[in-house]
């Protein structure tokens, strides 16, 4: 029988790369949601009613584990196929018991009162060993030739397996590119931000916007919180909250570098009071 991946496999894969969608949720109660809906799809095949980024996340990682359980069965196919095909054939018994007992039934029949009587020319009993010899070499040849049947037997065998290891290395190929693709989707993923969780951005976006701020000593939350704030006593929607407070933070920084102190230069003025000290005023007098 076929095998079905949801029942008959014991595991199914989790990868690394699945890191970064399971922190870009919102809270610990989706991800346990998240959780219990991989082994329910995986064991049972059922596909939970989820929302949000829950949803999305489950989606690329159910595509996933359905790619890696038709490749387990298809193997399981493949090594049932092999198993048909039976192992190595047994090995003739090389004593050679039976064509022992012929030789040593010849000689006694050769002694029988009948045989003794009709004895030939010295000629022909020496062609009378050559069955003998002939019985030898036959058996000697069917045994190289079942030697030659076990070796090509296990150069199909070998055949067999150089296919496998090809397969399999295309299907980890296949692999590679879809985990590229899942982590591209995982840049993609839209998170809610703000007080109000009305601000969208994707974990490319926002990880951009932070890594601006910190550069000049800025706080990405509270560009969020205030767009958020506004947003809500408006009740209006902001389809692309990225370039907003990407031109806040522009504007900010201009600011900020030049609210910065310039350098002034030092003035000594110690001549002048020498100056007027010394100064006589009796010529103007």
């Amino acid at each position: 029988m076929a095998k079905n991946f949801h029942t008959d496999n014991k595991a199914f894969m989790l990868y690394k790369d699945w890191e970064d969608i399971f922190q870009a949720l919102d809270s610990s109660e989706e991800i346990g949601e998240l959780v219990m809906a991989l082994f329910a799809y995986a064991k049972r095949g059922e596909s939970p009613k989820l929302s949000g980024g829950a949803k999305i996340a489950f989606l690329m990682m159910r595509a996933a584990i359905e790619r890696d359980g038709i490749a387990w069965e298809e193997m399981c196919a493949q090594r049932s196929e092999c198993g048909k095909k039976g192992g190595r054939p047994k090995k003739s018994d090389e004593s050679g018991n039976t064509d022992e007992k012929a030789e040593q039934s010849e000689p006694e029949q050769a002694d029988t009162p009948t045989d003794k009587a009709e004895e030939k020319p010295q000629g022909i009993n020496d062609t009378a060993e050559k069955p003998k010899a002939f019985s030898h070499t036959k058996r000697f040849s069917e045994k190289a030739k079942k030697a030659d049947k076990d070796k090509d037997i296990d150069k199909e065998k070998d055949k067999e397996i150089d296919i496998d290891k090809d397969k399999d290395t295309e299907k980890e190929k296949e692999k590679d590119i879809d985990r590229e693709k899942d982590t591209d989707v995982a840049k993609s993923v839209v998170r809610s931000f703000g007080t109000h969780k009305n601000i969208m951005l994707t974990s490319e976006q926002y990880n951009e916007l932070e890594s601006r701020c910190r550069s000049v000593g800025l706080s990405l939350e509270s560009y969020i919180s205030k767009l958020s704030q506004w947003l809500f006593t408006k009740g209006r929607h902001c389809t692309d909250p990225y370039r907003i407070i990407s031109g806040w933070l522009d504007n900010d920084s201009k600011r900020k570098t030049a609210a910065k102190p310039k350098e002034r230069q030092g003035c000594d003025l110690s001549w002048y009071d020498d100056f007027a000290m010394n100064f006589d005023l009796s010529k103007f007098l």
